[in-house]
């Protein structure tokens, strides 16, 4: 009876209280959360060195960062320079070989890394003293040996190889030249010319040129004692011997004087990368800092944000438009807004992008709009604070920013302080519209004619052409002209023929592949099981043990992936469903597809057929064998561009295969070698459940 009592109490008060609030009115927010950030004890080192150290015993673990404050590098012929630098360091010393450094590290559990301004670690307290130790060892006495210099140069030789082809590499690279200008030092690139002329030499210089005490922090938190530290950084680093400081001199970059247009080339892309960008003079220590955050964030700072709303959500144009406004203490910032769109709406996309950067400096922003930007920055700010690295950079970037000591105690209150006007006038400020540089790279042949009649403010947008690298060039020329009577119909006729006859294509009624590669030193394997049925099995295999599995089973799909199972829908389903057909090319609908005309394919002439707005199929010329795919899918929310290529034609019960196939997907590319071909082999059909 008392049990039944205390819950009736409970209710009735419940129902009391909820009867005393309006729900119909939004709650008023509370009043700004006080930061508390421990201030840091500072002090120096003979050598310059300077420490900042911040107590902290919740935990029994300690977090170090080194940071070394060295002006923008230009390499200029010897691009890549830093960056082999940074990869070769942190493998050991000398007096400590890679392989001890390693398994040391490994045996403490400990996380260490070096990056191009310095390292950071991280362990637990009882390991600190030997992390100390070989943090300070790795960083004053690196070992840099021939083979391991040899090893690091094969590996950047090998990823830029990777990378010729890929359309985010090739644009990201020309935005970088158009925004910053020659001699620059972000507008260097990394290339195979850069990388070869680079010897053991150019690394050692490197590093005495950077690794200095005089402009270098070292920021550790964590549960120490100050007495212990000081005794134990002034015995580990007290001998780094100080040198001059490295003056580099280099124009600043400048925007256009009107809104133009820049066209990058890339045949093979399937999808147009945008880029709309200028840059601006922001730092931390502006009074508009916080103010051009929040307007960035408005614009396009996630999915609530207004490029995305607008490109994804309303036009269907892309998986995802985004900005992003970035703050400089070292030269001009930049203000980049980005996305990826079909090459059908390419020139829609840019005409939305300029629309949406235009009207966030031409009308208010709503209340909603600031108060869920101002809610998602003082969420994920707090959530920040709960890792000990992020209290290290705000120590640092105080030091080196030369910030006020309150500046991110005073965040919170900063970012609550700005207005709708407070927006409407930075945005104006630093999102020029009006000296944009709008980077497009894509295949010129689909967009090239629609970018060039975009109007803006009453004239058509000026277009200049680039090639991947950034060297301007003359206006591509697609006129290459296909002979008389070649349709996509008889270019697929032709390419049935070649295989074997479409009258003998049509009799088989299941196939199964085997394939293998070798991916990172590791044996991979592929067997794919398909009947004519719409039902195909696909397993990939890495060193014997099952990677991933995707299934099609008529009017179903999915995939398994580490545990995982996916559950394919919509036009991803649909896809799928045509890909376990055994030759697509039977099935092709000859009003669906279109004759692109003729490209080049490695050296090779073919022909381009668009099978849809995310897949294009090319075939020889010559033995009309189709040698390459590109197709772009949405996987887990994620847009995906893969090319296949296909080779070593070789014939199989009277049907010829490709026995050689190459996929890329980004910069990564596979090749695989078929080990077997079974024709018109009985299926389980439970295969497919």
């Amino acid at each position: 009876m008392k049990k039944h009592l205390s819950l009736s109490l409970i209710l009735l008060l419940g129902a009391q209280l909820s009867a005393q609030i309006d729900r119909t009115q939004q709650p008023k927010p509370g009043p700004t959360p006080l930061i508390q950030l421990e201030s840091p004890e500072e002090f120096r080192l003979k050598n310059g060195l300077t420490v900042l150290l911040v107590e902290n015993h919740k935990l029994p673990q300690v977090s170090i960062s080194l940071s070394i404050d060295h002006p923008l590098l230009i390499e200029g012929n010897k691009a890549g320079t830093n960056s082999l630098l940074t990869s070769m360091m942190g493998k050991g010393s000398k007096s400590i070989t890679k392989n001890e450094f390693e398994e040391e590290i490994d045996f403490m559990g400990t996380h260490f890394h070096f990056n191009p301004d310095g390292a950071h670690a991280s362990s637990l307290t009882r390991y600190f003293p030997r992390v100390l130790e070989l943090l300070a060892d790795a960083t004053l006495n690196p070992n840099f040996l021939e083979e391991e210099f040899e090893k690091e140069k094969d590996k950047t030789l090998t990823a830029i190889e990777a990378s010729k082809k890929d359309v985010k590499t090739a644009a990201r690279r020309v935005e970088d030249l158009v925004s910053y200008g020659e001699k620059h030092p972000y507008e260097e690139y990394v290339s195979k010319e850069t990388v070869e002329q680079i010897t053991l030499s150019d690394i050692k210089k490197a590093y005495f040129s950077i690794y200095n005490p005089v402009n270098s922090y070292i920021a550790i938190v964590g549960d120490f004692k100050t007495s212990d530290v000081k005794k134990q950084i002034k015995k580990h680093f007290a001998d780094w011997k100080k040198r001059e400081k490295v003056k580099v001199e280099f124009p600043e970059p400048t925007n256009s004087v009107e809104t133009e247009i820049i066209f990058v080339d890339m045949p093979n892309a399937v999808q147009s990368e945008i880029a709309v960008l200028n840059t601006t003079s922001l730092d931390k220590n502006n009074p508009d800092y916080f103010a051009a955050i929040l307007a960035n964030q408005i614009l396009g700072g996630g999915g609530e944000a207004r490029l995305f709303l607008n490109l994804r959500e309303d036009k269907g144009y892309t998986y995802g438009a985004y900005s992003r406004m970035s703050d400089s203490h070292k030269t001009k910032a930049l203000f980049k807004a980005t996305t990826s769109v079909r090459n059908a709406v390419s020139d829609s996309a840019v005409v939305e992008m300029i629309y949406e950067v235009d009207r966030i400096g031409s009308e208010l922003v709503t209340d909603e709009e600031l108060e869920i930007v101002k809610a998602k920055y003082a969420g994920n700010f707090v959530i920040s604070l709960e890792d000990p690295e992020t209290i290290a950079n705000f120590a640092l970037n105080i030091k080196t920013q030369n910030l006020d000591p309150n500046f991110y105690k005073n965040y919170l209150k900063n970012i609550n302080a700005v207005s709708k006007e407070d927006i409407f006038k930075v945005a104006k400020k630093y999102f020029k519209s009006d000296q944009a540089k709008i980077v497009v790279t894509g295949k010129g042949s689909d967009i090239l004619d629609a970018l060039e009649e975009i109007p803006y403010k009453g004239k058509k947008l000026n277009v200049s052409y680039y090639d991947q690298y950034g060297n301007p060039i003359d206006r591509p020329n697609y006129s290459m002209q296909t002979p008389d009577g070649i349709t996509a119909n008889t270019v697929i006729e032709s390419y049935l023929e070649a295989m074997g006859r479409r009258e003998k294509l049509n009799e088989v009624y299941s196939l199964i592949e085997r394939a293998e590669a070798t991916m990172q030193g590791m044996n991979l394997e592929i067997v794919s099981q398909k009947n004519n049925q719409y039902q195909a099995i696909t397993e990939m295999k890495m060193m014997g043990n099952l990677m991933q599995k995707q299934v099609v089973n008529k009017d179903k799909a999915y995939m398994e992936m580490q545990g995982q199972r996916i559950d394919f829908e919509g036009q991803t389903l649909e896809d799928m469903i045509q890909e376990s057909v055994l030759f697509s090319e039977l099935n092709f609908d000859p009003k669906s597809i279109q004759l692109k005309g003729i490209v080049d394919i490695d050296g090779k002439k073919a022909y381009e057929i668009k099978i849809s707005d995310s897949k294009s199929n090319f075939y020889d010329t010559t033995t009309n064998f189709k040698i390459q795919t590109i197709q772009t899918q949405e996987i887990m929310g994620n847009s995906q561009t893969s090319t296949i290529k296909f080779g070593d034609y070789q014939l199989v019960n009277g049907i010829y295969f490709p026995h050689t196939t190459t996929l890329s997907m980004g910069p990564q590319e596979i090749d695989f070698k078929t080990t077997g071909i079974e024709i018109n082999t009985q299926l389980d059909e439970t295969l497919f459940q």
